[in-house]
């Protein structure tokens, strides 16, 4: 069949351009999907271009970010709001992007351009209960995202339908306009190629990957060489793992309570602002996210 009017090698120019809108070119997609009666992806481009409501599985690994938790001070400006306890980190800074591709995009494009980042509102009492563990003089806490995080987010649904229309020609499935035959109905629905669960490399749980896997095979209690050793596989430079190593040190062997010390609470914070700003190899949420696991197992927990 010629190519000139396929609507799926039509799919791989809109996601190789960059000035193709992701949320046409969801909608470009949701044709093919539906024609094809692919529902699995069909679904999954309607969570992008909609949102993922309260009742939606489990987001995908790319919409799971790590936020900065932050304080507005009056004379400053933004300042990083630490708290040791990395449980309680975890459950305000690890975020579920749950809106739909148009509402970020719009959030990108009014950016300031004197911030690089984007605030995300917490529930009231979240902000109190912050508020009140910071004493005398509180200060309004808030949670704050990279710009290039958002981004990050756009850009790995424009590569999923890439992927899923590279795949489709693989197939032999290309479509005349926007039609499709028969025969190319009947292979889509046979092709396991194609299926949404085959692209688990950019849209599956990040708590199923093949990091955290090897983060519990790795890493063990007391083993300051197999924390070293996956921390280095992660990207994290020589002279970042050797400081963890002296905050450790200093912080003493155990945990109090169950919290990381104060120095490796410190560490970590250092680490996420880096991933932030672009300024470390390692990413935004393994920063947050894997750095406090890895340690975790580190110390046994």
């Amino acid at each position: 069949m010629a190519t000139e009017n396929s609507v799926v090698i039509e799919l791989q120019s809109l996601a190789t351009s960059k000035d193709t809108d992701v949320a046409d070119l969801l909608r470009k997609a949701l044709v093919v999907a539906t024609k094809l009666d692919l529902t699995e992806f069909r679904d999954w481009v309607n969570n992008e271009l909609h949102g993922y409501d309260g009742d939606a599985k489990a987001v995908p690994s790319y919409r799971r970010q790590w936020a900065q938790l932050k304080v507005q001070n009056p004379y400053r400006g933004l300042q990083p709001f630490l708290i040791n306890d990395t449980r309680i980190m975890e459950t305000i800074c690890d975020r579920e992007i749950r809106d739909p591709v148009g509402s970020l995009m719009d959030l990108l494009n009014r950016a300031s351009d004197k911030t690089d980042y984007l605030v995300i509102p917490m529930p009231d009492g979240v902000t109190a209960k912050l508020m009140q563990w910071q004493g005398q003089f509180p200060m309004v806490p808030v949670l704050t995202l990279a710009c290039n995080q958002v981004a990050a987010i756009l850009d790995a649904v424009r590569s999923t339908v890439l992927e899923w229309a590279l795949r489709l020609e693989k197939e032999g499935i290309l479509g005349d306009g926007l039609r499709f035959t028969d025969a190319e109905k009947r292979r889509a629905g046979k092709a396991m190629d194609i299926k949404i669960e085959n692209f688990q490399g950019i849209i599956g749980d990040v708590q199923q990957s093949t990091v955290t896997q090897n983060l519990n095979m790795t890493v063990q209690k007391g083993d300051f060489e197999s924390l070293r050793q996956f921390l280095k596989s992660e990207g994290v430079e020589d002279g970042e793992i050797k400081e963890l190593k002296k905050a450790i040190e200093e912080d003493g062997a155990k945990l109090e309570g169950g919290n990381f010390g104060e120095r490796v609470g410190a560490w970590i914070g250092r680490m996420v602002g880096k991933a932030a700003t672009g300024a470390s190899q390692i990413g935004v949420h393994a920063a947050g996210h894997l750095l406090a696991m890895a340690i975790g197992k580190y110390y046994g927990l």
